[in-house]
């Protein structure tokens, strides 16, 4: 198999085994936003069927494009990446440390697979790949949910077209929100890779060694140091950039700074590095 097909069939391996996490949830939240929109419209239906009450809406598809539209866009969006993120962090611990831990890594070292492409494939999954999905999903929830806000208002309201301005709302704000991801898989890859190395390493309680000792260092520097600038650097990108003041949904624009994005990548690769040779020569538990 050559490269290529080799990563697809890890990316394969892992869908596997991490179901759930993968692709079940967010499939679930989108069945569950859809029926929840449908019945919101169900009811309102009956409701003002039976009540018999009329409405004057003047607005156009500029206003919804900058207002409810944005805003709902936004409201998916980020609540799906923050899950992704708690997702990603999951997965990672257990990428490496599960399969320690069950004996199951001697048999993928049986296989024609090198250590580097199995890696890989999990700091890929974690970073790219589950964030990517989630983005994915929030894009078509919100597609989905506004189709059917728009079908229940065009029956109470005749002649009112609103689903061309949430569609404009919600490709300017996940145009924007694209950028973002691209960004944060930089920004986030030195807190996440640290997550994968610590898999890949800790002989038990991945968690606690993955929290713990940042906090150590962060107590020896304010110990013997004015001011935690290590500790306070991997806590600045453990912040999505959702958070960290370099996303405005507004006026869009997302950036980071051209040194700290060479820092985190630089850090990131030696994690990865390392990651690679913990699991050359870490074992089984």
């Amino acid at each position: 198999m050559n490269r290529v097909t080799t990563l697809m069939a890890l990316f394969q391996r892992e869908s596997w085994e991490h179901p759930n996490l993968i692709w079940r949830i967010p499939v679930g939240l989108i069945i569950l936003n859809v029926v929840l929109a449908i019945a919101s419209v169900m009811f309102g239906l009956e409701y003002f069927g039976t009540e018999n009450l009329k409405f004057e809406f003047e607005f156009n598809n500029q206003d919804l494009q900058g207002g409810p539209g944005q805003a709902a866009a936004t409201f998916f969006l980020i609540s799906y990446f923050l899950l992704s993120q708690i997702i990603a962090v999951g997965y990672l611990l257990s990428a490496l440390y599960e399969e320690r831990k069950d004996r199951s890594i001697l048999f993928w070292k049986s296989l024609p697979v090198s250590d580097f492409q199995v890696v890989l494939s999990k700091a890929l999954m974690g970073l790219v790949v589950i964030p990517g999905l989630y983005l994915l999903a929030a894009m078509l929830t919100f597609l989905l949910v506004t189709l059917v806000l728009s079908l229940g208002m065009t029956f109470l309201l005749p002649g009112i077209e609103l689903f061309e301005g949430f569609l404009l709302a919600g490709l300017n704000v996940g145009g924007d929100s694209l950028r973002v991801f691209v960004l944060q898989i930089i920004w986030g890859a030195p807190v996440l890779l640290w997550v994968l190395l610590v898999s890949g390493l800790a002989r038990g309680q991945p968690l606690v060694w993955a929290m713990g000792i940042p906090l150590l260092v962060l107590v020896v520097e304010t110990a013997f140091l004015s001011e935690a600038r290590i500790f306070d650097w991997f806590y600045a990108h453990a912040t999505p950039l959702f958070f960290g003041g370099a996303w405005n949904p507004v006026m869009g624009g997302a950036s980071i700074g051209l040194a700290d994005g060479f820092l985190a990548a630089g850090i990131g690769l030696v994690l990865f590095a390392l990651t690679v040779f913990g699991r050359r020569h870490f074992h089984e538990i």
